[in-house]
């Protein structure tokens, strides 16, 4: 049934099967009509499902199931490195702890004993102090700690400071980086006595607010000296913003249209450029703005090719009548701006081919939110889940228009544009301390590139990564993590 170089071995083969077990349970109980006499003992768990579904779930099962052990290249269990990769993914990691970590501070730059090249001991080094201006969920920041940690270096010389707009997910970078500490230090007592000494509970800090928040004054409010050692900013979202669905980011799930990183403003505060932080939601922009003002946005942040016809569909589509009245709520879901976005692509491109399909079987989940007549609650909700779990057809533009009304709602390209206007890096950056910046889209990197040629044409500051493309991602790190897929990683050192 499996390839024989598949990573399960036959002699633990029964024991590789006991969680699928129970996984095969629930994918029948979860698929059979709930009905009285619906499965009774002479009836096969799997008559219900097509066998791509059972192939797909059991595949899926067994390479996550083995995948998780300690297979070759795989950290082992009870070290730092292994509780991190069980908490998060950070984008490039290697890379980026490469660019953002001080040289001699690098788990390189010592020998077996301890010593550097000078033949000092390596608890005579200078305390690291670093800043992620964008913590997320702690990815990196932990990264950083667990490989000072787990070299012979630093200890507990190394503090940083955390950064976030997005308060529920500060809360629980602060929850996973108590527990990596207590962790680190459980593990650490057993180890060696020669080991790293235990780390401060204290050496992570953290700040809600955003990274144009960057200063001296900033800094010493968590006692931190007035220049560090590395800046690093990344310009995407984390994943908890992207899986949950109360956010409003994904298209994928239904859910309200927010998009607020910061979710503490409401749209009741005044929004304009000299306050990045006041931001409206989604809902705000599809439900006032007009079709050109959307269709602008669409173009500048997105290079959308159908602005225009979406925007049109957008207005359109609000200012429809249901039972002969004006629709009492706006748009107000991502499932709903999805079929918007799907409808105005397919009366775009259909009317270009002359191939305008009244009858198309996607119309029909039109009546989830546009009706003559209202259909039962039921079938409205059926109607919903379908299309929820339906592949979207043009997901494409769908995912420009998101990504665009995204970068309008947290004022995201001002925050970058403030790094370089308010000269972040020259106020906190030491000499020899870096600044490494993540860009996911060509509109950011766009403005980190020039930002950082700008930087280096003043003579204070060197470029440390390819000055046209930046960093990739490896292949082998997008099949981990898919989500890396469009990132560059772009850095500059301190010269003078």
């Amino acid at each position: 049934f499996f390839p024989i170089s598949h990573p399960i071995s036959i002699l633990n083969w029964s024991q590789q099967m006991k969680p699928f077990h129970s996984m095969l349970f629930r994918l029948s109980a979860a698929s059979v009509p709930r009905r009285r006499g619906a499965i009774n003992a002479n009836t096969p768990w799997c008559s219900h499902l097509s066998s791509k579904k059972i192939l797909n779930e059991l595949v899926y099962a067994i390479t996550a199931r083995s995948s998780s052990g300690s297979a070759a290249g795989e950290p082992k269990k009870g070290t730092d490195l292994h509780y991190l990769n069980s908490l998060h993914v950070p984008v490039m990691k290697e890379q980026v702890l490469n660019l953002w970590l001080p040289k001699e501070h690098t788990t390189h730059a010592t020998d077996a004993g301890g010593n550097d090249g000078n033949g000092n001991g390596a608890n005579n080094s200078r305390a690291i102090r670093l800043i992620d201006g964008t913590v997320g969920l702690g990815g990196h920041t932990l990264a950083a700690v667990a490989a000072m940690n787990n070299s012979i270096h630093a200890g507990n010389n190394i503090r940083v400071l955390g950064i976030d707009r997005d308060a529920s997910v500060l809360a629980k970078a602060k929850k996973r980086s108590q527990k990596f500490l207590l962790y680190s230090n459980e593990t650490t007592k057993s180890e060696k006595e020669d080991a790293a000494p235990p780390l401060d509970k204290t050496c992570i800090a953290f700040h809600h607010g955003s990274f144009s928040d960057i200063s001296s004054d900033l800094l010493s409010r968590y006692s931190f000296p007035s220049k560090v050692h590395g800046i690093l900013i990344d310009c995407g979202m984390n994943s908890a913003q992207v899986d949950n669905a109360r956010r409003g980011f994904t298209f994928r799930k239904h859910g309200p249209l927010d998009m607020r990183f910061d979710t503490t403003t409401t749209s009741d505060e005044q929004y304009h450029h000299e306050q990045p932080n006041k931001a409206i939601k989604a809902a705000d922009i599809i439900n006032t703005w007009s079709a050109s003002a959307m269709a602008s946005i669409f173009k500048k942040f997105a290079d959308e090719p159908y602005a225009d016809e979406i925007a049109a569909g957008i207005v359109k589509w609000r200012m429809s009548e249901i039972h002969g009245k004006r629709r009492p709520v706006g748009i107000q879901s991502t499932l709903e701006l999805r079929y918007i976005i799907e409808e105005a692509i397919e009366s775009a491109t259909n009317l270009k081919e002359n191939e305008l399909d009244e009858k198309d079987p996607f119309k029909k989940f039109r009546a989830i939110w546009q009706y003559s007549k209202r259909p039962p609650k039921k079938k409205i909700e059926r109607l919903r889940q379908r299309y929820e779990e339906r592949k979207s057809r043009h997901p494409n533009h769908v995912m420009r228009v998101f990504q665009a009304l995204r970068i309008e709602v947290n004022n995201e390209l001002q925050h970058i544009h403030s790094v370089f206007h308010f000269k972040i890096a020259s106020q906190c950056l030491e000499i020899g301390g870096r600044l490494v910046m993540i860009a996911f889209h060509p509109g950011e990197d766009r403005l980190v590139k020039e930002g950082m040629d700008g930087m280096v044409s003043t003579g204070e500051f060197k470029l440390v990564t390819p000055e046209v493309d930046g960093l990739r991602p490896t292949l082998e790190e997008i099949k981990i993590n898919g989500r890396s897929r469009t990132a560059r990683v772009r850095a500059v050192e301190r010269i003078r």
